[in-house]
């Protein structure tokens, strides 16, 4: 780490949200009436890992005007990750398109 960045412990993840349902009118919804990035059939991709927020906040300003990202410009999340430690604790479980389920 340079000296330009203090840390204070975490890295940053800047994510982006790509909507892929589609509503009944033909719209896509990307934020529910509170300003929050809507949670219903997106698929998540990790931008960049940085170190400190306001990196990760210009990487954000720049990938809002890149093709993949411009489309969805309010759809960027940026959330704070400690290293070494567990971000999943619990199993998970994994919903198949109807007629593609697998028997384990």
């Amino acid at each position: 780490m340079t000296d330009e960045h203090e840390s204070d412990g975490d890295l940053y993840v800047l994510w982006h949200a790509r909507h892929l349902a589609v509503e009944q009118d033909e719209r896509v919804m990307h934020l529910d009436a509170d300003g929050t990035i809507h949670l219903d059939d997106e698929e998540w991709r990790i931008i960049g890992i940085y170190p400190d927020q306001a990196v990760a906040e210009r990487q954000r300003e720049i990938s809002r005007k890149l093709s993949g990202f411009r489309d969805e410009p309010d759809c960027f999340e940026i959330a704070p990750v400690t290293v070494d430690e567990d971000l999943w604790n619990e199993g998970f479980v994994t919903v198949y398109p109807e007629g593609l389920r697998r028997d384990s």
